[in-house]
């Protein structure tokens, strides 16, 4: 469920995108110095919104520079840290690992194994340093695990798990992840990424449906014989509430870079998603009359 969680690009200035990804940098720089170099190709967006929305809630002090870096040995690049990267930095290994974890489960993938496997030394450091989110983070996927079985098993629809069951408790795993400090923020925190995880877990499932209908992984959407289009009033009201959550905090700092990722950039795939199919259904009309 990666991917989603990102700005659209176009909306932003030269000065906000060179904000954006000094942060981007910061948490690759994060993971080659907390996790080591290995840890750095589990870098993702996603995070990056983490680091600059707990930056800009906290502010705490940054640290600025412009170096060469492994991936970049050509070029130096600005990056930006401070102990918000740094945690954001921890939860991507966390979520990469048990991403690995599931693709393995799910696929047999067996990059997916082999790279749990070089990460499982990083993830016990990480644990050990968030013990609290790193347990509901294993509870919460166990739990999917297990309504996802139930699901698959059930005979009837009254026997199965309520459809949404597994997009709530993707949120609440994604809520404890957003709670940086057990404070005054907690909540509102906890809130927005409850939201913001359900967003993306029945995004997730709308674009993933035809895969999942032919490989037979479990997908709720396929289960209700729903097509990715027929989900947009329900995407749109998840998406609205997970706004609503992020405009209750007091955030200055990067505001327009993060309203970038709730208002358009989580969109940007769907919308993808939602362009090929007109193409493809203009294209058989078209095929039709000709």
């Amino acid at each position: 469920m990666f991917g989603y969680v990102m700005p659209r690009m176009e909306d932003l200035s030269q000065e906000e995108r060179e904000r954006y990804h000094a942060a981007y940098c910061g948490v690759c720089r994060a993971l080659g110095e907390r996790c080591g170099q290995r840890c750095r190709v589990a870098l993702t967006y996603d995070m990056t919104f983490l680091a600059l929305l707990l930056g800009s809630l906290y502010e705490p002090e940054e640290r600025r520079g412009c170096k060469r870096c492994a991936p970049h040995p050509l070029k130096p690049h600005e990056y930006a840290c401070s102990e918000c990267v740094d945690y954001a930095a921890d939860m991507t290994v966390a979520l990469v690992y048990h991403k690995c974890l599931d693709d393995w489960s799910d696929d047999r993938s067996g990059w997916a194994r082999a790279y749990a496997a070089l990460l499982e030394k990083s993830y016990r450091a990480v644990r050990e340093r968030h013990p609290r989110t790193c347990a509901a983070i294993e509870e919460g996927l166990a739990d999917i695990g297990r309504l996802e079985q139930a699901a698959v098993a059930a005979e009837s629809a009254d026997e199965a798990p309520p459809p949404d069951a597994a997009a709530n408790r993707f949120g609440a795993l994604l809520g404890e992840v957003f709670v940086y400090r057990d404070d005054f923020w907690a909540d509102g925190l906890r809130s927005l990424g409850a939201k913001l995880g359900k967003l993306v877990y029945v995004m997730d499932a709308a674009l993933d449906m035809d895969d999942d209908r032919a490989s037979g992984n479990y997908n709720p959407l396929v289960a209700l014989d729903a097509r990715p289009q027929d989900v947009r009033e329900d995407l749109e009201l998840l998406a609205a509430d997970a706004a609503a959550a992020f405009e209750k905090l007091p955030l200055e700092r990067d505001a327009r870079v993060l309203r970038s990722v709730l208002y358009a950039g989580v969109w940007q795939k769907y919308r993808a998603k939602e362009e090929k199919l007109a193409k493809q259904a203009k294209e058989d009309k078209e095929a039709r009359r000709g």
